[in-house]
């Protein structure tokens, strides 16, 4: 019976082993999956707050600019900056152009014009010959 008993004892030590070793394979396991899940709600809540931030950002935009488009205000930026730069018969040009002048009111300002660059008439006043002044008018408005 002895020997019944030492088996006995030995099976229990087996199985009591076996019982602690499923055990600590359990706890790393729900470590690992704890950690898992840490890791994913925390990449969920940051998608979820960048969602957000951008929302409001868009709307802030939107009520910002009184319904200002950023397309608008970089080219009335630019237009005022060229405007100050450009050759008067290319700002007249790009006026006739948007539509801001019709076609007599840009003959009438380029003649004006055309009278200017050619030192104010120099007292010759009507000489010119008209082939030139519609030469110079075309290749202004070709431009």
């Amino acid at each position: 019976m002895a020997r019944f008993g030492t088996l006995l004892l030995k099976g229990a030590g087996a199985l009591l082993l076996a019982f602690i070793a499923l055990s600590v394979i359990a706890a790393v396991v729900s470590i690992v999956l704890s950690i898992v899940a840490t890791v994913v709600a925390a990449v969920v809540t940051l998608a979820i707050l960048a969602v957000v931030v951008l929302a409001v950002v868009g709307l802030a935009s939107l009520f910002r600019d009184e319904g200002a488009t950023v397309d608008s205000a970089y080219a009335s930026g630019r237009s005022d900056r060229s405007a100050e730069t450009e050759a008067p018969a290319d700002r007249l040009r790009s006026q006739y152009v948007e539509g801001k002048l019709s076609e007599d009111e840009f003959e009438r300002e380029l003649d004006r014009l055309l009278e200017d660059d050619l030192g104010r008439d120099n007292g010759l006043g009507h000489e010119r010959s008209s082939a030139r002044q519609s030469t110079d008018r075309t290749r202004l408005r070709d431009r």
